[in-house]
């Protein structure tokens, strides 16, 4: 391995130590972040980076403005008072898709439309990131995927969820979401168009256009997270998954699927 990469034996044997065995630097960034983290709990979560970085500065740290930044994004930290959760400056080089959904919530086959969109909840360390996909013939969660940065990986991930469980087939199936960075980043088009899926987009600003997937998290928080209060970031994800797998699933009724769950209207259509 060492021939083919051009890397000397005592090279990568001095790499492999490195990162076998925590560096000063590691240790540093570690307590760095365990006081940022409990500076922000202090203070209700209100700072930004910018001063949680002169609390450190004066509590003795020797670190800078970008790198608190950096620690305090991969922790998924984010302030009440910042810019809205999930916002991102558009991309301007990437395609606007149609809306080919047009507000058709209708569907009679599994595996034909999906809807997807992200939302947030606040947590002791920061917000939690829930990406979801909706099936509209069963309102299934046929897809999801949690974690501390709202990104277009989370999408993926969604994504790769949702294909493993259904394995649909691409070119009968039409994907639609928001707008967002997220969605409308190359990572995201390229893992759809490489599995020819018809990509539908809602129109900027209107909310009712992806009406589904923003009805679906507003039953999740009003039935479910709201009542929680402050936990953290793993408890939350737990339950989040506990409301769409036991009580979502299995025992809430739908009344666009006449009363049954997304479980027994999905058994029905099989069955059908």
């Amino acid at each position: 391995m060492c021939s083919v990469l051009g890397v000397s034996r005592s090279g990568y044997y001095r790499w492999k130590q490195r990162h076998l065995t925590p560096t000063r630097r590691h240790h540093r960034h570690v307590a760095l972040l365990a006081f940022l983290l409990a500076e922000a709990r202090r203070q209700h979560g209100i700072p930004g980076y910018r001063k949680l970085w002169l609390a450190a500065v004066n509590h003795g740290y020797v670190c800078g403005k970008h790198q608190v930044q950096r620690l305090l994004q991969g922790a998924g930290y984010r302030s009440c008072v910042s810019v809205r959760p999930g916002y991102r400056k558009p991309h301007l080089t990437l395609p606007v898709l149609p809306n080919l959904l047009n507000r058709q919530f209708t569907v009679a086959q599994a595996n034909r439309v999906w809807v997807s969109d992200i939302t947030q909840v606040r947590c002791h360390e920061g917000w939690l990131y829930i990406a979801v996909i909706l099936d509209l013939a069963t309102r299934k969660v046929v897809g999801t995927a949690q974690g501390p940065v709202n990104s277009a990986q989370l999408v993926v991930e969604a994504l790769q969820h949702a294909w493993k469980t259904q394995q649909p087939d691409g070119t009968q199936l039409l994907f639609h979401s928001d707008q967002g960075s997220q969605y409308h980043s190359e990572q995201t088009l390229g893992w759809l168009s490489k599995r020819n899926v018809t990509i539908s987009m809602s129109r900027r600003g209107n909310c009712w256009d992806n009406a589904c997937a923003e009805s679906f998290f507003a039953l999740l928080k009003k039935e479910w997270t709201r009542r929680l209060g402050l936990l953290a970031r793993k408890e939350m994800a737990a339950e989040v998954s506990f409301y769409i797998n036991n009580y979502y699933h299995k025992v809430r009724q739908h009344t666009a699927l006449g009363g049954l769950t997304p479980n027994a209207y999905a058994q029905h259509l099989k069955a059908a």
